[in-house]
Parts: structure tokens; sequence; C-alpha cells
């Protein structure tokens, strides 16, 4: 029978092997088995990922304590991932500042709401000249903040609460070569338009929730853009908003995704600026689109749609405008290869659906596909 020392070959490999081997574990995980081994133990000390989630811990007063002697043992940390409850608010702030004591690249903190309250970060959090990657979700930042984000690439507020849309635009003006951008937030105050907002030249990537939010001058290069359109279009601030942006360009990708009343004369405003689109996605949910023909001018149809769309995705509540407006793309689509209409089974047995079916294509090579979801 082979004894413990010869089973035991993983404690044999080199140390950058078993370091690399800790990375892929939780950093509870990990620091439960440097505990456990001496050959482990100094080990631990050597990593750059920690990742914790207080999900994890059964015993909420030894997540504090376990997070506090790892941070402060740990020689390098290069990345920090961090899920907490908001009763260690003050220990999080206290352990951003231990982490800005290495290089760290990739910071990503978020709040388990309780009874909706979220942790309040100290406005330092936007001084990180090494981050790469920064991602706030359900946390908010209640004074004015200072910027220094040279390096970050990557830049996600998710349900993020800040003091106002100037402490936006100074964030956005202190991240010069950001590449993706993702943003829902809200503000505690409504003044604020006194910071002129500078073009992020690098952006490639943006995703935004609120439409009332897009840094319309910031994003004129990017090639992927999402909306979650969730205002009403009624509104006369919403209505002339897609007048207000200038060519994108460079736009391959877009994707809507509207949550109520909004018009099709409002997408194709927004399609006249994506001159060479050739992927649009349109997503209706819980939405109230009239059930009329479809308003928009038959005789103008968008550059991007002429010339250069190639794929078109759309989800059908059983209105019948989505049906006019899936007709006219095939109508004036020359270049399109697939159209995609995802539908929800209550609305599947509708016959004006699959009249689609026999609808004139412009495109000789254009594949239809309806499935039920």
């Amino acid at each position: 029978m082979e004894n413990s020392a010869d089973i035991d070959r993983i404690s044999n490999l080199p140390d950058e092997l078993l370091c690399h081997i800790l990375s892929f574990l939780s950093t509870k995980l990990a620091f439960t088995t440097a505990v456990l081994s001496k050959r482990w133990r100094p080990l631990f000390k050597l990593l750059t990922t920690l990742r914790f989630n207080e999900k994890s811990f059964l015993d909420e007063e030894a997540f504090p304590c376990i997070v506090e002697t790892v941070i402060l043992t740990t020689k390098l940390i290069k990345t920090f991932h961090l899920n907490c409850h908001p009763r260690n608010r003050k220990s999080l702030n206290h352990w951003i500042i231990t982490a800005k004591l290495h290089p760290l690249e990739n910071l990503e903190l978020r709040s388990m709401l309780h009874h909706n309250k979220r942790i309040t970060l100290w406005p330092s959090i936007f001084i990180f000249p090494t981050l790469v990657v920064l991602k706030l979700t359900k946390l908010k930042v209640v004074d004015n903040i200072s910027v220094d984000l040279p390096s970050l690439k990557t830049l996600h507020l998710i349900n993020v609460m800040l003091k106002n849309k100037d402490n936006f635009n100074k964030l956005l003006n202190g991240c010069p070569i950001l590449e993706d951008l993702q943003t829902n937030i809200y503000y505690m105050e409504e003044q604020g338009d006194g910071v002129r907002l500078k073009p992020l030249c690098k952006l490639m990537s943006a995703n935004f929730s609120s439409t009332l939010d897009v840094p319309i001058k910031a994003i004129q290069n990017v090639h992927f853009l999402q909306f979650k359109i969730l205002g009403m279009s009624l509104e006369p601030k919403i209505n002339s908003y897609y007048s207000d942006f200038l060519l994108l360009q460079n736009l391959i990708h877009l994707e809507l995704h509207f949550y109520h009343m909004h018009q099709w004369d409002d997408v194709v405003e927004l399609l006249l600026t994506c001159t060479k689109l050739q992927i649009l996605s349109i997503k209706l949910k819980w939405s109230y689109l009239s059930n009329k023909d479809l308003d928009i001018n038959p005789n103008v149809v968008p550059k991007c749609i002429s010339s250069h769309l190639r794929s078109c995705t759309l989800n059908y509540e059983g209105f019948k405008d989505q049906i006019q407006f899936a007709t006219y793309i095939l109508e004036n689509a020359p270049l399109l290869r697939v159209m995609k209409i995802t539908v929800a089974e209550k609305f599947s047995s509708q016959g004006d659906l699959y009249e689609l079916e026999s609808c004139p294509r412009i495109s000789s090579e254009c594949e239809l596909s309806i499935s039920v979801t």
C-alpha cells in the first residue's frame, strides 16, 4: 500500500503551479486549505486574486475577520472581488484603502441590498491609477468625487447612486482610454449640467439602462450599443431624444429593449444615425405599443438597412405594428441574411405572425426563423 507521502504528490509540485491551482478556488476555500496544510500555508500569501462572497459564510462575524486577515497578509493583490452585507460598510471602505497599496487591476464590489439600503463608498473610490476593470453593483457615492483612472478600460455601474450628473460626467472624463461602459445609475440631486463631457475616443461597447443618462457626445465611436429604454416616448423630453444623436459611424451591433410605450418612428430616427449597422435586435417587454398601423414613412429607409444590415432579431407580443416593422425590414434590406422572430407561446397561434413567411423579401439569401419561447 502506498504511504501518504506517495499519495500526496500534489504537494510536491512547484510553488508557481500550486499558486495557480489555488487561484481557481474561492478565497474562502483557499484560505481553509492553507490553514490545514503546512505546505500550502506560505503559498496563500502569494495569491494575487482575492474573491469573497459573504453569502457563502454561515458565520456572519467570521466574514470580516477572514477578509481583514487575508487582505493584510497577501503580498500582492491584482484582483479583488467582494460581495458583502451593508453591516460591513465601514470595513469595506478600509479594505479598499488597503487594496490601494497594491497594483490593483481588477476591482468588483457588490452590496447585498438589505431593506433597500446601499453601502456608501468614499468618493476616493475613483482614484485608482493602476485599475483596468471597475465594476460596482448596488452601491452609492453621495459626495462630490475626485477621479484618476488613467488605465481603466472597463467600467460597470449597476444600480449605483451618484450625487448628480456632474459627478457622472466627471467620472467619464477621468477615464481617457475606456473601452467598455455599462451603466444603470440614479442621481440624488437633479441639478448638474456644469461639467462638459469629453468624447470617449476608445469606447467600443456601451450598455445603458436609461436613455436619459446616455452620454451622447461620448459614444460616437462605439461598435456595440445596447439601450434598455425604460421611459415612455409620449414625454416631449424623450420624443426629441434621438434627434440629438450625432452620427454613430462605427456602430455595427445595436440592441434595443423597450419596457414601456415607444414609437417605431423613434427607432427609425435612431437608425438614421447608424450608417454601418449590420446587426439589429429589438425586444419588447411589458410594452404598450399601440395595435395600429406602423407609424413609419415607407419612403424613408435608413442607409444601414438598405446597404449593410445582415441580421435582425425581433420578438412578438401580439401587436400588428411589430409584424409590419418586420415586413419593413424584409422589404428594404437587400443584404439581410437572417430574420429571427421570437414569440411567447400565448401569441404563437396568431395568424398574422405566419404571414411573414409569404412576405416578399428583397434579399434572396434571407432566412426567416420563428421560434416559440
